[in-house]
């Protein structure tokens, strides 16, 4: 990133088994604002890690680092319009290919469809379902709900503050 002065995402990054729903994601980044030419895949960050009391991720809860790894975590400002926010839980349903669903009833609701549609119909419901990532009025417990944002590119203007971190 301070060699070129933005940083993008790594295609090389993406765990094949992940590759559908990170390109599911990046066409709806695509949809708000165009990729720069040869960016594939968006970077993703942390708008509320652990909700809106602690917005900042603490890198020594599982999930982050792996003991002993290093890591950085950057705070930055980046205008809305190049952003797109989502639940972070929500976001499981589209890389595990399953239903979005809020509650229990839509949750059963979604369970008869499983068994109920062809596979074709299936599909398409499934990522009808997953456009209710992005409502974040609908999350329970917004205070500690987390939301997850990706953009295209980080440009070292947009750069405020810089943590570099050990897990112990």
């Amino acid at each position: 990133m301070q060699r070129q002065g933005f940083l993008t995402a790594d295609a090389a990054y993406v765990m094949p088994e992940r590759l559908a729903a990170y390109r599911w994601m990046a066409a709806r980044l695509a949809e708000k604002v165009p990729p720069p030419a040869s960016v594939a895949f968006p970077i993703w960050a942390w708008r509320f890690a652990h909700g809106r009391r602690q917005p900042k991720p603490d890198l020594r809860r599982r999930g982050h680092l792996e003991k002993g790894a290093a890591g950085v975590r950057i705070e930055f400002e980046i205008p809305q319009e190049q952003v797109l926010l989502s639940s972070f839980d929500g976001w499981h349903a589209v890389l595990n290919d399953t239903f979005f669903s809020l509650g229990d009833e839509e949750y059963e609701r979604c369970e008869r469809l499983e068994a109920e549609l062809p596979s074709e119909k299936l599909r398409e419901a499934k990522e009808k379902s997953w456009y209710g990532i992005f409502d974040l009025s609908k999350l329970p417990g917004p205070d500690v709900y987390e939301v997850q944002a990706v953009f295209w590119r980080l440009d070292m203007t947009m750069v405020g503050k810089v943590d570099f971190l050990r897990q112990g």
